[in-house]
């Protein structure tokens, strides 16, 4: 049963590997193929012979008219800029943003207008604020009272600690080398 699984695995690997080398055999192939088709058809013979017979010269030995060749070399020819020049607005500073002023801003002093004081336009709201004060705290009597608490006595036991020893480990060099 293993080995069936086995065989199985490798010859739907093997089948794989084939049929991606046909693809790719057939894409390259197809790349030539539509490169063909797109040289040879007959869309540009039929446009150029569209256009008006007047402009149409002599048929040339490939059957191509002299203007319609002319139409292709147009497409050919490889354009040239012109060469650019450096002109005085170029090189002039002041057409650019290169010098930059920072200003520091500066503010006039804050004056005390006589509205700032006047107490009628900031109390309007104070007859509603009032301050809550509280009664102090007083210890009364039943507040020292065990028997209220049902405690009969309370043992204050003060905590003692051993003193810290040095153990061997603490000194050891090796331990604490890094």
């Amino acid at each position: 049963m293993k080995t069936t699984n086995n065989v199985q695995k490798a010859i739907t690997k093997s089948l794989a590997v084939i049929i991606s080398l046909v693809l790719i055999s057939i894409t390259v192939n197809a790349q030539d193929f539509w490169r063909t088709v797109l040289e040879n058809n007959s869309f540009s013979q039929i446009a150029m012979a569209m256009v008006d017979q007047s402009e149409a010269g002599s048929p040339s030995a490939d059957g191509y008219y002299t203007n319609e060749m002319s139409a292709y070399a147009e497409y050919a020819n490889v354009e040239a800029e012109e060469s650019l020049d450096v002109e005085n607005w170029m090189t002039n500073e002041n057409s650019f943003f290169t010098t930059i002023t920072i200003e520091t801003a500066t503010e006039s002093a804050l004056e005390v207008e006589a509205w700032m004081t006047d107490e009628n336009r900031f109390n309007t709201m104070a007859t509603y604020l009032s301050v809550e004060t509280e009664d102090a705290l007083e210890v009364e009597d039943w507040m020292y009272n065990t028997d209220f608490f049902g405690v009969t006595t309370v043992e204050v036991e003060e905590a003692t600690e051993t003193k810290l020893q040095v153990e061997a480990w603490m000194t050891n060099a090796e331990i604490w080398e890094m």
